[in-house]
This record gives C-alpha cells, structure tokens and sequence, in this order.
C-alpha cells in the first residue's frame, strides 16, 4: 500500500488536514487515545467551506484540563454562535504524543477537524498557570509556528493570550502577538473581526497591532521597551506608541447578562471536573492579602437565581451530567445560597443530581447549606481556613476564629460526614513557629469533634507553600526558600503524624518554579526556550517535572532564579506588571501591607464601605450581589453598601426554604420491573475510548434520552447498568452488549431510537429486547466470541504460509505464553481458549475463542503473537463481529 500524505488540502475548501491514516497512526501510539479524539457530545463540527475565519482555542495542559476550564467553554460558544467563524480546540500533546508526532512528521492539529495549527488564522492561547509556560512553546513549535513573535510573517497566525496569568505575562510576553488583560468575553468577537479584516486585506501585521491596542483589555508587548539597571532591577517601562502607555483590564459588566455554554461538551474520558459548572459569582471582595484572583478579578458580580437555575436545567438536559458545582472564589457570599440551593433540589434531586460547592469561608457553611448538599450525594466538604491561627487569619485578612471553624466541622460530622478536607498555607508574611503549628492543633481538635460522631473519622491536611503574586499587598515579599519550606513540611508532618489524620503537601520544587515566573520579567523568556529544548514539558505534573533540567537551564542561560524568588522588593521599585490593569492602586496595595503588620482587619466592600482601590466606575463597573428576603422570599440586586440598584428587577426563589427536609420521590426510590439487554457497536474511533469512560458515556446518554432506568440507593446512587467483558483498546465491535434495570415499561424498539439520537459518534444501538430482572449478566452468558481479522501491510496478505501456520497452530497442543504483571508473571496454555482459528482469503482470519467469566480469557493480538511467533505482526485490524450466549 502506498503511504499516503501526512497532511492534505481539503477538496473543496482552503483547509489543511492530518490525514486519517497518520491521525490513527498516532493514537495507536498513546497511552490514553481518546485525549485527542474529539467528536464528543455537543462538539461543534461545521462545513469548512463556509468558514472566513479558522480560530484554535488552545489549553496548554492536558485534555483533562482543559475541558474543565470554564472560560474555554464560554470562548467556544461565543465563537461558534457566528456562522463565518470556527473555533476549534487543541490541548498540549502530553509527551507520548509528541514524540509520537516528531517521529512522524506530524504537526500539532485541532480535536475537530484535524487542521495543523500553523494554518489557522487565530491562536488563543489561555494562561491559567505560571508552569504550563513550556507547554506553550510546546503548541508553538509542534504546531509549526514561529516560537518568537518578531519572526512571524503575514502567513503566520496571529498569538493570542489570555487568562489568570495575563497580568504578569511578561516572562512569556516574547512569545505572543497581543495578550487580553481581564475578562475576554466582550473582546472576542471584535478582535476575530479585526483579525478576519487583516487575513482579506493588505494591512500588515504591525497596523493590525496597533488597532488591536486600542481595544480596552489589549496588551501588546512589542509596543513595550524594558530597561534595566545593573542590579537587574527594572530601570523603566516604556512605550513606544505615544497614545498607549498602560493598559486597562477588560470588565463584564453584568455577570447575569453575559454569555455562558447552557450545553458544554461532553468529554470522551474522565476530566479533573466532571460536572455541570456554573458561575454564580466572578470576583471576590473580602480581600485575602495572598489571594491574587481576589484582586484581579474585582468588582464582586453575581448571577441571578433565576439565570443559574435556567442554566443548569438547560446544561443537565443537554449533557445528562450527574452532578452540578456552583463555582466562584466564594461561593458561601452569594447569600441566596441555601434558598437557591433548596430549589435546585427540588427541581433536580428526582434525577438523582446532586450539587457540590468549592472550598469556602467556614463562617458560611450554615447547617442548611450543609443538609442541602447531602440530599442526593456527599460530595465531600473542603475548608480553606489558610491560617492556622486567628492571628495568623487577621494577617492575611482572612478573619474567620477558631470557633467558626470548629462549629462548621462540627456540623458536617453531626450530619453524617467521615472525611473532611482542610487546605492551608504555609510560609505566609510574618508567620511564626506557633502560627504553623497552629494548623496542625486545628487538625487534632477537628478529629476529636468527629469522633464524638463516628468511629472512624478521617482529616486531610492539605498544605501549599505561599507564592507571591502580582497585584496583591504581598507582591513586595520574599517567597521563602526551598530548604524552608522542606523545614515547615517537616514540622508539620511529625506534629500532623497521628490516625485519622492524613498530611499532604504541594511539590517544593512546584512552588519554586511557580515563583520564578509569577513576578519575572521578560527576560526569562530565554530561560523558558532553554527550558523547552532540555525537555522541560508538564512542570505542574509531579511525574513529569524535572527540577534537574531546570536548574541545569538557569545556568545555561545566566539566570538567578533566587532574585525573583527569595528578594525583598522595596516601595519604589518598578514591577514587571506596572503598566497593566492600571485602574489597580499601587498605593492601595500598599497600605494593605502596611494594614498586613498592624495585623488590621479591612471589611468586605460589597456590604461595607469602599476601600479605593481604583477598579469600580460606579456607574458600569461596580459590585453587584443578590440579597435575599426570607419575609417575602424574593431576591434584590444591591452594590457597594447594599445599595438596591434599581435597573435589576426583583426575582422570587419559588418553593419556600420551610420544605426544606421532606422527602422528594427519586429514581433510587423506584424498584424496577424488568430488564433492558442491547446490542451496540464500537467502531471507528469510538474503539478507542477505553472501558470505564465507555461506561461513563453510556450513563450520560441515558441520561439526555430520559430513560427510565434504576438507581442504587445509599450516600452515592449510580445507574443499575452492567456491562459485557471490557475489549482491547483500539478494537472496533458490533457485539457489544449493555444491560439496564427500568423502572417502567418501555417498547426495545423506542428505546432503541431514543438513545441512538444522543449516543456520540461511532457508538449506536444495534438491537434491544426485554428481559426477566432474573436473566444472567451478559458476562455470565457469554460463551464464545468471534473475531473479524483484516491485514493491510503489503505483502502480509493471504501468502500461501498462512494456511500452514494456522494448521500448525490449531494441531498444536499447548500454546503458552507470559502475561506481565507488575507484581508477578503469568504463564497462560492459549491453545485450549481457540475454538476456531481461519484463513480466509485475500487477507482475513476468523476467529472464535472461548470465554468464561472469572477467568483468564484469550486475546486476539495473543493468537496473532502466537501465530506469527518470530515474525513481525502485520498491521490489522481486529473487529469484534459475534458473542454467543450459552
């Protein structure tokens, strides 16, 4: 067979793609293909002919990543809503790819078309973290872009960023064309048309930048000079263009009135949050002195009640996900919660939904919030005191007592609870030997709360080392150094070692690097590339750091990574990040500092005075909340000093929270009546989703067809559903087999059609019937299995030694091989589990093996190892094509 082209026009439109051969080449060579497959659920796949502006939103992290980040999924919608644009997603290739990629010559590509990144038109680049720095140079180089922006030409696309690490992106700032500083929901669509305007014309690159600096939020970093000292201190920041001297951040005004994904896609694996996530709340004003989101992220804006309900009905329907997370920095301030919450409830606990909340301020878990969140699932409970004293909290202007957090601990262990998170921080401004062990006296009273509750109570201490950030009153701070942290680890680990309480903390070296980049400057975009060609890929993957290469990289290039990481800033000195969200008071900052060692508490400024800091307008920009009314259960938008603003109608919260406790009938309450048995196929590239995820899938589509299937019952209810024997990866079926327990009666041949509308690609219903509860499982069932071989190498095909090697194969009477094992070996007789074994020309094999439950059973590629013996498999492909039942 000739090798057909790694990449190719497409026919009818100006379009590049990978081709499939080399596309499956590849995933066959991944640890977990499905991370690249796309064609998931509510994926969006349009006519490349119709498309004037190709637009790759990139994540440089893990697919698993990636889909659980919000604003991709907002960008994505927002784009894909014009008809003309395209946004399509790429993920950075987790190392078996991209050696899989460089041996192959394949360039980086896009989940839903397969289109090299070097010829899209617009690259957004989100910056979530500092240590996916060289993942980025990863979806540059790979993609087959110019690393450098000064070497990209009017054929190159244009690099754009943006996210949490845009407002210190200076060690990066080399690398893109222009970065959004703020929220990017309103900018996006004005930049594509820019961008689109600039691909038709003749404008040069340059021109295209200098429109794009006049939209509020846009960072340029070629119309920037930075001059240093001799110390190495920054001299000063100048600007090139007269009119564009610092850059405003980009602020959604109203939160309820913004664009949010009502039906985000369906992952074909397991993310890091896999679940329906809504954003009740963008900004944070109680004012943590570490907490960088906190400040950047101001003013405090709040959904509706009425908007997150009708967003999670819309999103459950269209994803058939079984839980929901209310998401914001924290969630315990939006104060309709424990109403809303009961709604929700009762609207959606019959489907068995259950809703989970972040980690929160302990004075805002109130018993009902508590009792809420157990009324489905318990989703588990993660508190965030930060501080391990009171003293220690007020520092930080965190500010919750002891007795808060005892009474909260006491409340989750009262209703049921076993296991609860704690998260702290370690190596704070002006923390002492006492603060530090403080958490550790916190743990231990937490534990003897829990065991007047249960015998077995579990505390999970989790502990990260403090890392200054920009634009927060400790960016003048020195980060304490590896052998400190390592010492208060230590400390922590001999005073936290007693049962029940478990210690965990952060990579030291993580949290180092994080601090090299979060206050660097532009020139640590040459120790990132130094970094990258070393092999530095994945820094915030404990498996994958590799601390050694990077200290080999800072000094290679002549970096002292202590003068970003260990130095005291003074008052004065220029930052790296000065010129950006210049509405942020430098001043204000400081006197938080200054409040910091006064150990001074500053109040919450959505319901207490203003603190100018600079951000609100106070007319557009301003705080927004809900404020709720029990007397007349209704909810009234407010601002600053809770002031009702007028212009937002007041909404009712429906039920009342008296309901609050009655049992609501749900799917687990339902005893089934019979069973459903179905047939489905596997094939394409839906063979390459393994087992559990396959399981996973098949949950959720019965989900969105409604189907009226059983639930388990206890603290964590799941669909009754039992699948066949899981299959190799990468092996296409048409005898798959799935069995459900209905709650009512339903017609196979509905059921059928129904769930085929909302399976994903390359997974559909063959077959239903209608079984007794009493029928055997499908494992229990099968006797035999049958296997469909094609071969494709040249060469390899119906030779006339084939029928002899299968005739000495079938007159063999034992054929053992090893099975490896990571604790011991097995030798497994292959021969007995081949019922029939055939040639059959010009290129096939049938073959049927025997299976029994329980046991070890044959696999098709262990009969080809067998029958080829020292020779080389050829390349195949193994379908599935029967399962008989006894």
């Amino acid at each position: 067979m000739a090798a057909l082209p790694k990449i190719y026009k497409h026919p009818h439109a100006p379009v590049w793609q990978v081709s499939a051969q080399a596309f499956h080449q590849l995933i066959k060579e991944v640890e977990k293909p499905a991370r690249y497959l796309g064609n998931e659920v509510n994926s969006i796949h349009k006519d490349p002919r119709e498309i004037q502006l190709n637009v790759a939103l990139a994540f440089p992290d893990a697919y698993e990543m990636g889909e659980s980040h919000v604003g991709l999924k907002i960008l994505y919608q927002i784009l894909n809503e014009q008809k003309h644009i395209w946004a399509q997603r790429v993920y950075a290739p987790l190392p078996d790819m991209e050696q899989a990629l460089i041996q192959h010559k394949v360039p980086l590509f896009s989940l839903e078309n397969h289109m090299p990144l070097q010829h899209f038109d617009l690259i957004g680049i989100t910056l979530p973290y500092e240590l996916v720095y060289t993942n980025i140079l990863t979806l540059l180089d790979r993609g087959g872009i110019p690393v450098w922006q000064k070497d990209r030409t009017k054929k190159d696309p244009i690099i754009l960023g943006g996210g949490n690490s845009s407002f210190n992106p200076e060690p990066i700032a080399d690398f893109f064309d222009a970065i959004v500083v703020g929220d990017g929901e309103e900018l996006i669509l004005a930049i594509a048309e820019k961008v689109l305007h600039y691909k038709s014309s003749e404008q040069s690159r340059e021109e295209l930048l200098k429109e794009l600096a006049q939209l509020e939020g846009v960072y340029v970093p070629s119309f920037f000079e930075v001059k240093y000292f001799s110390d190495g201190r920054i001299e000063a920041i100048q600007a090139k263009l007269q009119d564009y001297t610092g850059v405003k951040k980009a602020t959604v005004t109203n939160l309820d009135q913004a664009a949010y994904p009502t039906a985000p896609i369906v992952p074909n694996i397991n993310v890091i949050h896999d679940r329906v996530g809504v954003e009740v709340q963008r900004g944070c004003v109680r004012g943590c002195r570490f907490c960088q989101a906190g400040y950047i992220y101001r003013p405090e804006r709040q959904r509706s009640p009425d908007t997150v309900k009708k967003i999670i009905a819309e999103s459950l329907k269209n994803t058939g996900l079984e839980e929901v997370s209310l998401l914001s920095l924290s969630v315990g301030d939006y104060e309709p919660i424990s109403p809303l919450l009961n709604d929700l409830f009762d609207e959606h606990e019959k489907d068995c939904v259950s809703i989970s909340l972040p980690a929160t301020r302990t004075e805002t878990l109130t018993p009902e919030v508590i009792q809420q969140i157990k009324r489905v699932r318990k989703t588990g409970f993660t508190i965030a005191p930060e501080a391990g004293t009171p003293r220690m909290r007020r520092i930080i202007n965190k500010g919750n007592e002891r007795n808060d957090l005892m009474q909260t601990v006491e409340n989750v262990f009262k209703e049921g609870w076993r296991l609860i998170k704690f998260y702290y921080m370690c190596g704070l401004p002006l923390e002492t030997e006492e603060d530090l062990l403080g958490i550790a006296e916190e743990a231990k009273m937490a534990l003897a709360i829990g065991k007047k509750y249960t015998h077995s109570p579990q505390i999970n201490v989790s502990v990260s080392s403090f890392c200054p950030k920009p634009f927060t009153p400790f960016q003048w701070e020195p980060q304490p150094s590896i052998q400190e942290v390592k010492d208060k680890h230590g400390m922590l680990a001999r005073a936290l070692k007693q049962k029940g309480l478990q210690f965990k903390y952060h990579g030291v070296e993580m949290s180092y690097l994080e601090g090299v980049f979060s206050r660097g400057d532009r020139r640590l975009s040459q120790l990132l590339w130094q970094a990258y060609q070393l092999g530095c890929r994945f820094d915030e993957w404990q498996e994958y750091l590799k601390f050694d290469l990077w200290q080999q990289a800072f000094e290679q290039s002549g970096v002292d990574p202590d003068f970003y990481v260990t130095r005291q800033r003074c008052k004065e000195e220029i930052l790296p990040w000065d010129h950006l969200f210049v509405q942020m008071k430098k001043d204000f900052l400081w006197k938080e500092w200054e409040a910091a060692r006064e150990i001074a508490f500053i109040e919450d400024c959505s319901t207490g005075k203003c603190t100018y800091c600079g951000v609100c307008d106070f007319h557009q920009v301003k705080n927004i909340n809900y404020q709720y009314s029990k007397e007349d259960q209704t909810v009234e938008a407010h601002s600053t000093r809770r002031r009702p603003l007028k212009e937002e109608k007041k909404q009712s919260l429906g039920q009342s929270v008296d309901n609050m406790g009655e049992k609501t009938l749900t799917k687990r309450d339902l005893k089934p009546i019979n069973k459903m048995r179905a047939r489905y196929s596997k094939i394409g590239e839906a063979a390459y989703i393994g087992h559990l995820d396959l399981m996973q899938l098949l949950r959720r589509a019965i989900a969105r067809a409604k189907m009226p299937v059983g639930f388990s019952q206890g603290f964590n209810p799941h669909v009754k559903m039992s699948m066949g024997p899981a299959q190799s990866l990468g092996m296409e079926s048409i005898a798959e087999f799935v069995d459900l327990e209905l709650t009512q009666a339903i017609d196979a041949q509905d059921f059928q059609e129904k769930m085929n509308r909302v399976l994903p690609q390359g997974i559909q219903i063959l077959e239903a019937w209608v079984m007794d509860l009493k029928t055997p499982s499908i494992n229990q069932s099968i006797a035999e299995t049958c296997y469909d071989i094609e071969f494709f190498q040249e060469g390899a095909s119906h030779r006339p030694d084939l029928q002899d090697q299968v005739l000495t194969f079938l007159q063999s009477q034992e054929l053992k091989l090893t099975r490896v094992h990571p604790k011991k070996n097995r030798v497994l007789d292959i021969r007995p589990l081949v019922k029939e074994l055939e040639a059959l020309p010009p290129n096939r094999l049938r073959l049927v093996t025997k299976y029994q439950d329980g046991c070890a059973n044959v696999r098709p590629s262990e009969v080809l190892e067998m029958l080829f013996q020292q020779n080389k498999t050829p390349d195949n492909r193994i379908r599935k094509v029967e399962a008989r039942f006894s």
